[in-house]
């Protein structure tokens, strides 16, 4: 057999595209699945859109506290407002308090004052 027969031409015309096609199935291949592929890229932007809404959960929740932390502020807190406040929360008077009982709530029942 010599190698100038149809079988053998014809194999070294088919050598070149064989490597080509392996080599591109390679790349895409890898393209695909590899670490830096299309499926890791939809899977970080899928973490990304998650992160984005914590993100925003926790800047909600920091404005609210900075907004709190504003309004403890001693120039926008009211001390008497913050005494009947902790007083009333704490179940506690001073000894010289005048306290003054409510029937039923504050719904328009007449008062009555301790005595001196």
């Amino acid at each position: 057999m010599s190698s100038t027969s149809p079988v053998f031409r014809r194999l070294k015309q088919a050598v070149a595209p064989v490597i080509a096609f392996t080599v591109m199935a390679y790349f895409i291949f890898h393209s695909v699945e590899g670490d830096r592929g299309l499926l890791a890229y939809w899977s970080m932007q899928d973490r990304v859109a998650d992160i984005a809404v914590v993100r925003d959960e926790t800047t909600q929740k920091r404005k609210k506290l900075e907004q709190h932390v504003v309004s403890l502020r001693a120039k926008h807190l009211d001390p008497d407002l913050l005494d009947e406040r902790a007083r009333a929360m704490l179940n506690a008077a001073h000894p010289d308090d005048v306290i003054i009982f409510h029937h039923d709530g504050y719904g328009g029942a007449e008062t009555i004052t301790a005595r001196k």
